[in-house]
């Protein structure tokens, strides 16, 4: 089975991750996992992308310079997995530095009902919903990979309570994984051995640079290509075998 990884900068983690499984001959041999990603997803609540029929066409320049279409011409790909739909930074800097709280009384700051915070993360997901659609009516198999949860030490806590910043976070999540499921579109989830019992991740996953708050290590990495990797061979008894590959960063 032949997947496809691509989305926003968590891929970074995901390559390298599954080149630390395959330098080790951990990849399984009936699946084949390539990573491309479409760069930062500062761009992915904007018109990305044109819906050209049976791909869909990447317009902002950015993503054209990576990927110039979904999915690439060749070669042909049995699932895309994609790193897009499930991280929630973008709103939660909406909320920490407009002066938000989510459901709740907090000092200096206005308070958003559940539902008007469930219409901003639909419209943070807008375009990629749009993709999933457009993929999803040309017969491509789909699922969305989870990336981190936030780290202790994130920078959003210095200014939002540690409740609330994990109310936020839960509140798209729960938003977001039934608008996929409607759409039919796994899940692959976070083990739940790399979080603590609050939900922070563990700093053991941390990335590389310390001045890098959010991102995930090669470690984090490639225990989601695992996770993924099960995934895909759950799926793969009616697909074609194929060597373990990876292919980053070229052009379609």
């Amino acid at each position: 089975m032949r997947i496809l990884i691509t989305g926003d900068s968590h891929c970074g983690a995901l390559y390298r991750g599954l080149v630390q499984l395959q330098n080790n001959k951990k990849t399984s041999p009936s699946v084949e996992i390539v990573v491309r990603p479409i760069g930062g997803g500062h761009l992915l609540p904007t018109p990305f992308f044109r819906d050209a029929g049976d791909h869909a066409e990447m317009t902002a320049p950015l993503y054209r310079r990576n990927l110039s279409r979904l999915p690439p011409v060749a070669p042909d790909f049995d699932a895309v997995v994609l790193s897009m739909p499930l991280w929630p930074m973008r709103l939660l800097h909406q909320m920490t530095w407009g002066g938000f709280s989510l459901g709740e009384y907090l000092a200096n700051r206005k308070t958003v009902s559940h539902q008007t915070f469930r219409l901003m993360v639909l419209e943070d997901q807008k375009y990629i919903l749009k993709l999933i659609e457009l993929l999803s009516r040309n017969g491509i198999r789909l699922a969305a990979v989870s990336p981190p949860r936030l780290f202790r030490d994130h920078p959003t806590l210095k200014h939002l309570p540690a409740r609330q910043a994990q109310a936020c976070f839960n509140a798209y999540l729960d938003t977001i994984k039934a608008e996929l499921s409607a759409r039919n579109v796994a899940v692959i989830e976070l083990p739940d051995r790399v979080s603590d019992e609050e939900g922070f991740m563990l700093q053991k996953y941390r990335h590389e640079d310390p001045e890098d708050g959010h991102h995930a290590n090669a470690d984090f990495g490639a225990l989601m290509i695992a996770e993924i990797d099960r995934w895909a061979c759950s799926k793969a008894a009616t697909t074609s075998k194929r060597p373990g590959l990876s292919w980053f960063g070229k052009r379609a």
